[in-house]
């Protein structure tokens, strides 16, 4: 009877502790079960950036860059201790979306159990959201680690007016503004979700919400550069981001389930109701209080600051899907039951396992890497692009690829009308060719590949159409040939 009782108890401690280190286990392997995706434009762009001086990081020559120079120089540093490559790149971006999913399971699993914690990991890991960002080479995951620990500051400075607490609050939040200038209004949010919590609970003193108050004066005092210079940009002539535009309402819910959710019916069906229950199961929790708060508060003020100039993309918001975690893993707070906990864990990553493989749109991005490993094994081949950041994209991925200074083929840079993207003016080191010399510049070549993006198209400035030769095509560009090089004498 001993041995019997004993083995349940065994087998009690046991379970909870497999099913999140069985969590852990399904994010990551969801994250490494492929070969990593090829570097988009951006990602080159980081590229770019982390090879420029820390004195220019951190100048007014970052005029030209909409976001902060914090990851730009952290991927410096990283690039010093380890070779250059794409899986070894795509490894710090992992490593920090590893570590903030680690941050919120122990929040949940501190506040709510070990199903808790289990489910935050779980929901993280069937994220495609979280899974793209989590591989992706720019400063999105960097923040939204450093949101987490705001917010872990943030609880412990209420709950116990620690000064650790509003010290981690405010770094935290020092670091979320120099790794996306749209961080700025995360203070704002936080403080609007504190007043709230207030106004309901009548929980917080007055003297914490004048710590409160002190640390986002510190906050602003010590973003103060980022600030400077996000002013600055405003007035600046820059395409940048000139693309994101106004959402319709339509677009607007897709981008939220994208995003906050698990973009897919079933998934983020289960995971809106996994949040209404874990809000009333939980609601007299802090945490819970504030987590709420704080989307709701993240929500209308990324609409309001809609309406000064567009930021939200299908990246911009993914660092509140932190609090909408939080709020379904409240759902099985609670120790006991721990088979019906397994359970509401199995049917999710059931669902969520399902829509992930065969309903959830996972964007491909330009692939650089085969554009000039395909230029460079046919021989006499020349790449024709259009624009001075296109030119340095292709430029960026030379190096990465043949670890030398420039591509092993003739590369010919178009001038275009298009409004330029300011962040890499002056950065191309070669010629801009004007569009009536680009024939003679490619005279050379006996074949020529050209590659297109959005407004950036080579060849109908040339006379030629892109629709007769074959092409491959990514989400935002496409590879088009080979042209025999006698079709562009053909036009002269």
């Amino acid at each position: 009877m001993y041995a019997r009782l004993s083995s349940r108890s065994t087998f009690a401690g046991a379970m909870p502790i497999a099913m999140v280190v069985a969590a852990f286990a399904l994010a990551l392997a969801l994250r490494l079960r492929q070969e990593p995706a090829p570097l988009g434009f951006d990602e080159y762009a980081s590229l770019y950036f982390s090879g420029r001086s820390f004195a220019e990081l951190w100048g007014p020559w970052m005029l030209r860059e909409t976001n902060p120079p914090l990851f730009y120089s952290l991927l410096k540093l990283w690039r010093m201790a380890v070779p250059d490559s794409q899986t070894l790149l795509r490894l710090l971006p992992l490593l920090l979306s590893l570590a903030q999913i680690g941050l919120i399971a122990r929040i949940a699993g501190k506040r709510w159990g070990w199903a808790a914690a289990a489910m935050a990991v779980l929901l993280f890991a069937l994220s495609p959201s979280d899974i793209y960002q989590s591989e992706y080479l720019r400063g999105y995951v960097l923040a939204k680690l450093a949101v987490t620990v705001s917010f872990v500051g943030l609880l412990a400075a209420l709950d116990d007016d620690r000064p650790m607490g509003w010290a981690l609050y405010a770094g935290g939040a020092v670091v979320a503004v120099y790794s996306h200038t749209t961080m700025l209004l995360w203070p704002v949010i936080a403080t609007l979700a504190v007043l709230a919590e207030a106004a309901l609970r009548q929980g917080v003193g007055r003297a914490v919400l004048t710590r409160l108050f002190a640390a986002n004066l510190a906050v602003a005092a010590l973003s103060g550069w980022a600030l400077w210079i996000a002013v600055a940009q405003v007035h600046a002539a820059s395409a940048n981001i000139a693309w994101i535009e106004p959402l319709s309402f339509e677009d607007w819910l897709s981008s939220m389930n994208l995003q906050l959710l698990l973009d897919g019916e079933a998934g983020s069906a289960l995971m809106a109701v996994l949040m209404a229950v874990g809000v009333i199961r939980t609601f007299g929790d802090r945490a819970t209080r504030l987590a709420l708060f704080i989307l709701i508060a993240a929500l209308a003020m990324f609409k309001v600051a809609d309406h000064v100039h567009p930021i939200i993309s299908d990246y911009t918001l993914h660092w509140c899907a932190s609090f909408t975690v939080l709020l379904a893993a409240a759902a099985l707070a609670g120790n006991g039951r721990v088979l019906m906990r397994g359970g509401v864990l199995a049917a999710m990553a059931a669902v969520g396992l399902y829509e992930l493989v065969t309903l959830v749109w996972i964007p491909k991005p330009q692939d650089w890497r085969r554009t000039v490993e395909t230029v460079a094994h046919s021989p006499h081949a020349a790449l024709l692009v259009s624009h001075e950041s296109v030119g340095l994209v292709v430029q960026q991925a030379c190096m990465l690829e043949y670890h030398g200074p420039g591509c092993p083929f003739p590369l010919v840079v178009m001038a275009s009308r298009a409004p330029t993207d300011a962040w890499a003016f002056g950065g191309y080191r070669g010629h801009i060719t004007p569009v009536r010399q680009v024939r003679a510049a490619l005279l050379p070549a006996r074949r020529v590949y050209a590659f297109s993006r959005y407004v950036y198209t080579p060849l109908p400035p040339l006379g030629l159409d892109e629709n007769r030769y074959r092409r491959v095509e990514w989400d935002d560009g496409e590879l088009i040939g080979p042209i025999p090089a006698s079709d562009f004498r053909k036009h002269a």
